[in-house]
């Protein structure tokens, strides 16, 4: 990514480059100065025992001096001894304070906040103190919570339902298939379209049946409108 230096090479994945921020500096400088585009960073608070507001906001404003002017900040620290990548994304303490002392003291940068943020409401309150909200796993488990983020968040009421939107991604498939998108590629990251909702159970049987091997043939795709209009109903019913 345009990083002047070979020791970033030398990190082994994982690795925290927090602990180096005249590298992460210089890697940003390079960058901004390759592109023409923003260059944005992301990182955690802190890192094993630093989890400390001045070496944070002195790491943040290297980089700032370098050339970026929105950061993302997951509120954690990360643990490099002792947890795995899997264990990093729940065990470390949630430190959200941090975070907005951070913006409170850089008002003039793009503070965006990321961490184990589930709900509307919590997106509501982390906004009366950062510039945006980053959701990663709360959305792709349960895609439809987009809904929830499009009508409390934006006010807005159009909104697809899940029929319209399995019916919008068949004929995205369809497409994709035509230049050589496997059927898996696509459909596996719909599995949380029915999360919390009757059907579930069904809709996760036929993709994992159906359309989840890497071979899975287009054709059985179009039986899914079936288990879709049934789920439909059981949720009408539902409420």
């Amino acid at each position: 990514l345009g990083c002047p230096s070979k020791k970033v090479q030398k990190n082994k994945f994982g690795a925290c480059l927090m602990k180096e921020p005249g590298l992460v500096a210089e890697c940003i400088h390079s960058m901004v100065n390759a592109c023409k585009i923003p260059v944005t960073a992301k990182t955690r608070i802190g890192f094993d025992d630093v989890e400390d507001f001045d070496y944070l906001n002195n790491f943040i404003r290297q980089m700032r001096d370098a050339g970026t002017q929105t950061f993302i900040l997951h509120a954690r620290k990360a643990m490099l001894t002792g947890l795995s990548p899997k264990q990093n994304l729940n065990i470390p303490k949630l430190n959200y304070q941090m975070v907005y002392d951070i913006k409170k003291s850089n008002p003039d940068l793009e503070i965006i906040i990321n961490g184990g943020i589930t709900d509307t409401d919590q997106i509501q309150t982390h906004l009366n103190f950062c510039d945006g909200v980053m959701i990663g796993r709360a959305i792709y488990q349960n895609p439809y919570f987009l809904k929830d983020i499009e009508n409390v968040i934006f006010k807005n009421s159009n909104i697809l339902s899940r029929e319209e939107i399995v019916k919008q991604i068949l004929k995205y498939l369809e497409e994709e298939i035509k230049l050589g998108t496997k059927v898996n590629q696509v459909m596996r990251h719909t599995v949380g379209l029915y999360f919390g909702q009757p059907g579930s159970k069904e809709w996760k049987k036929y993709l994992s049946d159906n359309m989840m091997a890497r071979d899975s043939d287009f054709q059985k795709s179009k039986h899914i409108m079936t288990i879709v209009q049934n789920n439909e109903k059981a949720n009408q019913a539902n409420t």
